[in-house]
C-alpha cells in the first residue's frame, strides 16, 4: 500500500493479467534513477522509463554501460542549452510532444534518423505521430515513444441515476455532435443544479480547433487565428457557456480534485494518461467510471520522442537502442507503467493493453483509445502556435469568469493573437 502522498501521473499502472491497478511511486532512482559516469546515457524528465524497460536494454547492449538521467525542471530549457554549448551532451534524448516544432527549426542540432535507417521502420508506428517529428525537408528528428488520442471519461453510475446512456457503446452513440452531449450535460444539470459536464470553456475550445486539423499559424508561416475552424471552435465553447453545463473550474486545483471527488463533474475530455489524474483526484471512486468516444474525432494531447543529439558519440548504437526502447514490447510494458499509450502500433494488441482496467469498472480501455487513434487528424503545429493562442484561453477565462461579452472577448482575442503573432515574426494578413 502507499503511503508517500499520490501525484499526478504517478498513480497509474494499468494491470493485464490481474486486471488492477498497481498504484506506483514516484521515479526510481536505481535502475531508473539519476545516472552519473561514462557510457550511453539517456536524458528523460520524471517519470522515466520503467525500471524493468531499463534493464532490458542493459541486457541487450552489454557494452553500453546504458543509463537514464532523469532532469527535473525544465526540460526543454535543459535539452536546448545543453544543444546549444556542444558539450555534456546525452547519447539520446527525450524530446516532447509540446516542444518538437520548436526543435523542427533547428534540425542541425539532432542527426536525421533516416540516415540511420528510420524510414525502414516507419510502418511500425501511427503515421500521424511519425510525421510530427518531420521537418519540412524530410529529415526525422525522433521516433514516438507514445500518443495521446482523446477520449471521455464518464461517471457512468450517475449517469444511470439519471437515466442517461451509460455503456461505453450507448453513450458514444449517444454523443456523435456536441450538441448532444450539451444536451446530456442539460438534463444532468437540470436533475442536480451543482452537477456540470464541462469543466471550463477551455476544454471544449481545446479539442475543438485541433478536431479541424489545423492551428493557428499554417506552414508558410501565415497567422490563421482568425479563420473559420479557429471561430467554429470558440463558438462551440461559447455554446457549452451559453447552456449552463460549464463548471468553470481552473485545470489542476483543488477545487477541480474536490468536485470529480463529489460527483459534481462526472465528465470529462483526456488521453489515457488522464486516468492517472482521476485516480488522484478521486480514488474513493474507483470501479464507477467509464470511457468511450467523444463527439467529433479524437484529438491528440501528449505523445513525445526519442532523438539523437548531432554532436554525441556512436549515433548507430543510439540508434539500435532507440528501437529497442521503442519496440512493441517495451512500450506496452510502458503502458502499465505511466499509462502512456505506446505509438509503437504492435503493442496494440498485447496482453497489458488487453488488461481490464479496475478504476474503469473493468472495462477495456485500451480498445477505446486503440480505435480513436485511428480517427486523429495530422496537424502541423508550429513553434509559435503556443504563443499567439494564448489571447483565446485567455479571454475564455474572462466570458466564464466575469461574464464578459463572448464577441467583444473574440474581437479582443484576435487583435492580441495577431499582435503577438507579428511580434513574433508571423506574417498577418
Amino acid at each position: 500500500m502507499i503511503r508517500t502522498p499520490l501525484t499526478r501521473r504517478t498513480a497509474l499502472g494499468l494491470g493485464a493479467a490481474t486486471g488492477s491497478l498497481a498504484l506506483l511511486s514516484a521515479c526510481s532512482t536505481s535502475a531508473g534513477g539519476e545516472a552519473t559516469g561514462e557510457g550511453a546515457t539517456l536524458w528523460y524528465w520524471p517519470e522515466g522509463f520503467a525500471d524493468e524497460i531499463v534493464e532490458d536494454i542493459r541486457t541487450t547492449f552489454p557494452d553500453a554501460n546504458f543509463k537514464q538521467t532523469i532532469q527535473g525542471g525544465d526540460f526543454k530549457q535543459k535539452l536546448q542549452t545543453t544543444l546549444q554549448a556542444g558539450s555534456g551532451l546525452p547519447n539520446l534524448t527525450g524530446i516532447k510532444g509540446e516542444d518538437i516544432a520548436h526543435f523542427a527549426e533547428v534540425p542541425d542540432f539532432f542527426v536525421d534518423l533516416n540516415t540511420l535507417g528510420a524510414e525502414e521502420h516507419k510502418g511500425d508506428y501511427v503515421p500521424w505521430k511519425w510525421e510530427q517529428a518531420t521537418t519540412q525537408d524530410g529529415r526525422q528528428l525522433g521516433i514516438p515513444i507514445d500518443i495521446g488520442p482523446t477520449a471521455l471519461f464518464y461517471r457512468f453510475d450517475i449517469f444511470e441515476q439519471h437515466g442517461l446512456p451509460s455503456t461505453p457503446e450507448d453513450l458514444a452513440a449517444a454523443v456523435r455532435e456536441w450538441e448532444s452531449l450539451f444536451d446530456l450535460g442539460k438534463q444532468l444539470n437540470a436533475a442536480d443544479p451543482d452537477t456540470y459536464i464541462i469543466r471550463n470553456l477551455s476544454a471544449v475550445f481545446d479539442i475543438a480547433w485541433r478536431q479541424s486539423g489545423s492551428a493557428f499559424i499554417d506552414q508558410d508561416g501565415v497567422f490563421i487565428g482568425a479563420d473559420e475552424h479557429i471561430r467554429k471552435a470558440w463558438d462551440l465553447a461559447i455554446a457549452a457557456h451559453d447552456a449552463g453545463i460549464n463548471a468553470a473550474l481552473e485545470s489542476n486545483t483543488p477545487d477541480v480534485a474536490a468536485a470529480v471527488a463529489a460527483g459534481k463533474l462526472p465528465v470529462d475530455f483526456g488521453a489515457s494518461w488522464h486516468l492517472a489524474d482521476l485516480i488522484v483526484d478521486a480514488p474513493d471512486t474507483s470501479g464507477k467510471w467509464h470511457v468511450c468516444e467523444h463527439p467529433g474525432d479524437a484529438t491528440n494531447l501528449g505523445g513525445s520522442f526519442l532523438g539523437i543529439p548531432a554532436g554525441s558519440e556512436n549515433h548507430e548504437q543510439s540508434f539500435e537502442i532507440i528501437l529497442r526502447l521503442l519496440n512493441a514490447e517495451n512500450l506496452a510494458t510502458e503502458y502499465t507503467h505511466s499509462g502512456n499509450f505506446p505509438a509503437n502500433t504492435g503493442a496494440f494488441g498485447s496482453p497489458e493493453l488487453s488488461g481490464e482496467v479496475e478504476f474503469l469498472g473493468g472495462q477495456v480501455a485500451a480498445e477505446v483509445f486503440s480505435r480513436a487513434a485511428e480517427y486523429v487528424r495530422p496537424l502541423y503545429e508550429d513553434a509559435r502556435d503556443g504563443i499567439v493562442n494564448g489571447p483565446y484561453y485567455a479571454e475564455l477565462a474572462l466570458v466564464e469568469a466575469s461574464g464578459k461579452d463572448p464577441e467583444t472577448a473574440w474581437k479582443d482575442a484576435v487583435s492580441e493573437a495577431e499582435r503577438l503573432a507579428e511580434q513574433n515574426g508571423v506574417t498577418v494578413s
